[in-house]
């Protein structure tokens, strides 16, 4: 049973051209988790889908009018979604440029203002910005690109820092503004949001020998608002996938847990999700009157690896990975990269991927990725299937396949240590708080709001 590179191109291609956009809590997402479950089954794995709420938001309308030598002229904006929405007549004002976004030059004088900014406005700054009264923010694209690359503000953040209506405008349209120079802006700007639900789509296949080590293969399958997410993330997900039907047909010594997580880019959603009931489980588990502490081991405590594909089957491009864990972890990937003949750059860091999640928990991890120029269309609507190839897969997935077969399946012994070092856990830990999100198990930051039970904006 060997790798089959266009194998994994069909689920890719099934993913991103015939569902499409694949939006956290959507239809569509919902579509793909169902695929995904019936080629796991296929693969003879068991299959539970683990459901959790998930907020699914759409953008209904963004107009942005600049007023330059006295007359108004539209520019292309891009929404940031999950924002808030302007008054249905949308807001005007003078503009008011604050360079880059530093804390300086967020002044009391951008009151009843629309704020021009030459990137994105820190979070953390998000509340000044709201306590001076200014009306809307346009964020300057700080990159030369014809296309946008979709935002989302992360629920944990928004709850903490609030929101204003905000958009994105291209870096020359703004230059353009500046040179000009435009005195007067106009927004109207309608999000809208609603309560949803995400799977977790896991297959198993139980170990023979240590069927009580757990190791995690996983990827997620969802993509940004009008983004088909082929590389970022169909190509992860169909390498998964098509090394979970190869995996599934061999015997493995440990138990496999293929898992294509939900929501991932609204903010871990899906893999924050596993962690927090791992380790809520754990923690009930240790509490029973039955439970040995020398002798048993929770399911937390089971899990013993993740491996994670994100972004995969860039036609040209080249391999590299993070890891979490003891220095071994690291080195076995560089050792078998020698080995092959694969080129693969390994580091010593936290990945924004689900693997981390995991890692926060405790459970060492190998985050793997192909880079390339196209790499650059993620998070954009050029995120196309013509950008992969089945070669470029068929290289990931063989060296997974090695990978996996030589220090998990086959492997007399687990190689490497259940630990992740002091140092690591504070990378990782840091990341969550740069990122403004909630660690796994843990409450929401100081002063964040529950989750409004009504959608923001008009259906």
């Amino acid at each position: 049973m060997a790798f089959d590179g266009k194998k994994a191109y069909g689920h890719a291609e099934h993913l991103s051209v015939t569902i499409g956009t694949r939006l956290t809590g959507s239809t569509d997402e919902h579509k793909a988790a169902a695929y995904i479950t019936k080629a796991f089954k296929s693969f003879g794995l068991k299959v539970t889908n683990q459901r959790f709420p998930s907020i699914t938001y759409d953008n209904r309308e963004c107009v942005l009018e600049f007023r330059q030598g006295g007359k108004w002229r539209q520019i292309t904006a891009e929404p940031v979604l999950l924002s808030k929405s302007t008054p249905a007549g949308g807001v005007e004002g003078e503009i008011f440029f604050a360079e880059a976004g530093q804390l300086g030059y967020l002044t009391p004088a951008m009151k009843d203002k629309i704020v021009l900014v030459g990137g994105p406005i820190r979070p953390e700054d998000r509340p000044r910005l709201i306590r001076l009264g200014a009306k809307a923010i346009i964020n300057i694209d700080s990159a030369l690109r014809d296309g946008y690359r979709r935002t989302v503000l992360y629920d944990d953040e928004r709850a903490v820092y609030g929101s204003l209506p905000m958009a994105t405008i291209r870096h020359l349209d703004g230059l353009d503004i500046i040179k000009k120079p435009a005195d007067r802006a106009r927004l109207v700007l309608r999000n809208t949001e609603r309560k949803s639900y995400s799977l977790n789509v896991i297959g198993e296949k139980p170990g023979t020998d240590f069927a009580e080590e757990i190791v995690v293969v996983c990827a997620h399958y969802d993509s940004h608002w009008g983004c088909p997410g082929a590389c970022d993330n169909a190509g992860g997900t169909a390498v998964m996938m098509e090394l979970a039907r190869v995996l599934a047909a061999r015997p493995s010594r440990r138990t496999l847990r293929f898992i294509a997580f939900a929501a991932e880019e609204t903010g871990l959603f899906g893999s924050r999700h596993y962690a927090s009931q791992l380790l809520g489980k754990d923690r009930r588990e240790k509490k029973a009157s039955s439970f040995r502490e020398k002798v048993d081991k929770t399911e937390l405590e089971r899990h013993r690896l993740t491996f994670n594909f994100d972004m995969h089957g860039c036609t040209i491009g080249r391999f590299h990975a993070t890891f979490n864990g003891p220095e071994d972890v690291g080195a076995s990937v560089r050792l078998l990269a020698s080995e092959t003949g694969t080129a693969c750059e390994v580091k010593k860091m936290p990945m924004s991927s689900d693997g981390t999640p995991l890692a926060a928990v405790g459970v060492p991890n190998v985050q793997f990725a192909r880079g390339g120029a196209t790499n650059g269309f993620g998070h954009q609507a050029g995120d196309e299937i013509r950008y992969l190839a089945p070669e470029a897969m068929g290289d990931a997935g063989r060296f997974a396949d090695d990978y996996l077969s030589r220090y998990v399946t086959n492997a007399s012994t687990f190689p490497f240590d259940r630990e992740i070092p002091d140092d690591q856990m504070k990378d990782v830990r840091n990341y969550f708080t740069t990122k403004h999100m909630t660690i796994p198990g843990e409450k929401p930051p100081k002063g964040a709001a529950t989750r409004r039970s009504k959608p923001r904006g008009k259906k």
